[in-house]
């Protein structure tokens, strides 16, 4: 009926939890030390494209990391203030964002703290280029919404996932708890109807042995106290049964036959009936003589099986068996799928079946067997037997954890991609910036320089510049000789002449070349 499931060992809580951060470092790191080959600025105390200097980058970003769960404040600033010099760290700043708002519970301080992560980088950024508040004020801006904005707001979104999961198990455990007590109040109704028939036979042979002119004294007497005591026990079991009575259709009601060979076949039959493909496989002695809890319970077990193969496996080949051996019977309900698209449920039928087996001490397992299709098993003891105790909430199911795994396969896509938009801001704006550096020793060189000086800042002499300028540059001044450089300037070739008298630079000149 049921295969036997070996289960495999499981890891401890801490040593999974030690795996998780030992990868998370790992990842941390290599990302960070892939990104120092991409990401460069001028302003580190030592450049980040050495392999050497971008092996201590990816250490120190992992600092963060480790300090995030007892120090979230701390993490957060030293993993901002590695990338105000080093933005191949992004990550590190990401993660202890992420971790800044899910552990600070105080909000002032949260806000506090996430402000001056994301000012300082820009602080750092503008102090060591020299204040380039163009390129800096681009480069951190991106930075500051993708590497803590964007954290903080999938946080909020995760929390508030993790709410609705949590309220949607607390509706499935208040459904569960509600058919368990619908099918406790169904037991009691039957208790309250066959206990009270048996009490009402016992009272009535009792009161015919009192009233019997021919029965001795000695019989007679005790015959008195059993009436009475019957009496008294019938109002309390109505007492406390009796409120529990609720009108159920005749169709379910219990009978003296439910359970039996008969009753099962009846059951297969009504499902043949209404177009499902299903037959009764019977392996031992009928149910006749097997307690009523019992058959009530085999009664139970086949109708729901049936009513989950007609509800949401139309078309299938379905099977009931029924296996009544020496010490117990198995019950199961077994279909292939059906081809039909499955009509959805509640589960709460099943969850009534499995209290009721759970209550005669038996076993109940429903699910999707391999391949295709459902089953609806259940052991049965012929003996009264304590019942199993209600199953409490176990280790995470394996949907569970794989959903767990996507999740932090989409984190990890996630922060992969927010360093890629850092190598791409960082690597535009600061290229375009870059060709604006080199207007600078124009603006920074002044009258009187030595041409050694202007060499050494400008460069030297182009002659291609020199032969381009023909033409079309201003007049020299007297007695000077004059060296070249150009650069491009959107559309436009720009030159610069330097002109020096006795090798001092007397003047400067920029002037744009005309389109061909």
């Amino acid at each position: 009926m049921s295969a036997t499931r070996v289960s495999a060992p499981r890891l401890s809580p801490r040593v999974v939890a030690l795996s998780r951060e030992v990868m998370l470092l790992a990842f941390i790191g290599a990302v960070t030390f892939t990104a120092t080959r991409y990401v460069i600025v001028d302003w580190g105390p030592a450049p980040c494209d050495d392999p050497v200097v971008g092996l201590v980058i990816a250490g120190a970003s992992m600092v963060p990391a480790l300090l995030r769960h007892r120090l979230p404040g701390v993490a957060v600033l030293t993993a901002a203030a590695l990338f105000g010099w080093y933005p191949a760290a992004g990550i590190a700043l990401a993660v202890a964002a992420y971790s800044v708002a899910a552990r600070v519970r105080n909000e002032r301080w949260r806000t506090t703290v996430l402000v001056v992560a994301a000012l300082l980088p820009v602080v750092i950024g503008l102090v060591g280029s020299g204040y380039q508040w163009k390129a800096v004020l681009v480069d951190f801006g991106v930075s500051v919404l993708v590497c803590v904005a964007g954290p903080v707001v999938v946080q909020a979104l995760l929390v508030q996932r993790e709410q609705l999961i949590s309220a949607l198990h607390e509706q499935t455990r208040y459904a569960g708890s509600t058919a368990r007590l619908q099918e406790r109040t169904r037991i009691a109704q039957e208790m309250h109807d066959l206990l009270g028939h048996r009490l009402s036979l016992i009272s009535l042979y009792a009161g015919s042995l009192e009233l019997d002119t021919t029965t001795p004294r000695h019989i007679s007497d005790p015959a008195r106290l059993i009436r009475g005591t019957v009496r008294t026990a019938m109002d309390e079991l109505r007492a406390t049964l009796g409120i529990l009575r609720q009108p159920e259709p005749a169709s379910t009601q219990p009978a003296d036959h439910t359970g039996t060979r008969a009753d099962v076949f009846q059951l297969v039959r009504q499902a043949q009936a209404g177009g499902v493909h299903v037959r009764l496989e019977w392996t031992g002695d009928d149910l006749t003589g097997v307690a009523s809890p019992v058959r009530q319970a085999v009664h139970r077990i086949v109708r729901e099986g049936l009513t989950n193969v007609c509800r949401h496996a139309q078309g299938a080949h379905g099977e009931v068996v029924v296996e009544h051996g020496s010490d117990c019977v198995r019950v199961g309900v077994f279909d292939d799928g059906g081809t039909a698209a499955p009509a959805p449920g509640t589960g709460l039928g099943l969850a009534g079946v499995q209290e009721r087996v759970r209550l005669l001490g038996g076993s109940f397992e429903a699910g999707p067997r391999q391949g295709r299709g459902f089953r609806v098993t259940a052991t049965l003891p012929l003996t009264a037997t304590s019942p199993i105790p209600v199953a409490s909430d176990g280790p995470a199911r394996p949907d569970d954890q794989l959903a767990r795994a996507g999740m932090s396969a989409v984190l990890a896509t996630g922060l992969i991609g927010a360093v890629a938009i850092l190598v791409v801001t960082f690597n535009t704006v600061m290229f375009d910036f870059q060709n604006v550096q080199a207007q600078l020793p124009f603006e920074t060189l002044a009258l009187g320089s030595t041409r050694d000086q202007v060499t050494d800042t400008a460069g030297p002499d182009s002659p291609l510049a020199r032969l381009a300028a023909r033409g079309v540059e201003p007049a020299r001044p007297a007695n000077a000789q004059c060296s070249y450089s150009y650069y491009q300037e959107g559309e436009w070739t720009m030159i610069e002449r330097y002109c020096f008298h006795r090798d001092l630079l007397v003047q400067k000149t920029r002037f744009e070349l005309p389109k061909s």
